[in-house]
This record gives structure tokens, C-alpha cells and sequence, in this order.
């Protein structure tokens, strides 16, 4: 394992080792435990979990605060959008703008009818429904749908 000027993996050696995964992995399930921990559950040198893990931090792993709208009683879904080919990026811009208040996030996809995503949060059916017949009303949109987030598991 190298890291070359960019703070990437070597691409051109192998992409990750047994270690590499072992680290990923503790740290996906929790990314607050210590390099000491990690050490003494791995069964790995302490310098070895610092500097690897120094390594993945830096260039494929990224820490992020997750805001929780379900603990303020909002609630969390996606609008599935079919727009005009060669519009996506134009809607997804004006979701964000026109609907700052609701829409946390747009995804551009590509898929065999729909091509955008945006992540939502409400806090009743008819919020959502007043969003959905905004978005369906906007010029280049052909379908709107939703889902909503049950549960994380």
C-alpha cells in the first residue's frame, strides 16, 4: 500500500489488503474508535492501524455529520423525477432553489425512466403533496413519484 502526491491508493498495485478491509470495515461500523482499539480487536500494531488508517482517512474515507429530521418529527423521503432528456441538471437546480425548505439533496441518475432524485424532508401529507403537485407543474417534468423512508436497518 503507497500513497502517491494525491493521498490515493497506487491504483496500480492491489487496492486494498486484508488489513486495509479490516480497518474500512471497523470503521464504517463505527467511526469514532480509537487506533488503540482497532490495535488490540485487529491484533495489529498500534503504529500499523495509526498510519493505515492516517492513509485511508485522507483519501477514501469521509466523516460526516447526518442531520436527524425524524428526531424533530419530519419526515424523510424521494421524489423520483422523469424529466426531458438534456433537463435534469436545469430541474435539479431549480428543486434546490424553489424548494430550499424541503429538499435536502439532488441526485442526476441514470436509469430506464427516471432521472432525477431528490431527497426530501416534510413534516405532513399535505406539505408532500403540495411539493409533489409543485414539481409535477414545472415545465420538462413528465412524472413525479415518492417513497418514503420506513426504517434504516
Amino acid at each position: 500500500m503507497k500513497n502517491n502526491s494525491n493521498n490515493h491508493y497506487n491504483r496500480s498495485s492491489k487496492l486494498f489488503d486484508k488489513i486495509d478491509i479490516h480497518i474500512i470495515s471497523e470503521l464504517l461500523t463505527n467511526q469514532s474508535v480509537s487506533s488503540k482499539d482497532l490495535s488490540n480487536k485487529l491484533g495489529i500494531p498500534l503504529s500499523t492501524i495509526q498510519r493505515r488508517r492516517a492513509i485511508i482517512e485522507r483519501s477514501i474515507l469521509r466523516k460526516e455529520y447526518i442531520f436527524d429530521f425524524k428526531a424533530f418529527g419530519a419526515r424523510v423521503g424521494d421524489l423520483i423525477v422523469n424529466v426531458d432528456k438534456g433537463r435534469s441538471r436545469e430541474i435539479a437546480q431549480l428543486l434546490l432553489q424553489k424548494h430550499n425548505a424541503n429538499v435536502i439533496s439532488v441526485d442526476i441518475i441514470i436509469n430506464s425512466t427516471h432521472n432525477i432524485i431528490a431527497h426530501i424532508v416534510y413534516k405532513d401529507s399535505k406539505e408532500l403533496h403540495d411539493l409533489i403537485a409543485s414539481v409535477s407543474s414545472m415545465e420538462y417534468v413528465n412524472d413525479v413519484s415518492w417513497s418514503e423512508l420506513v426504517e434504516e436497518v
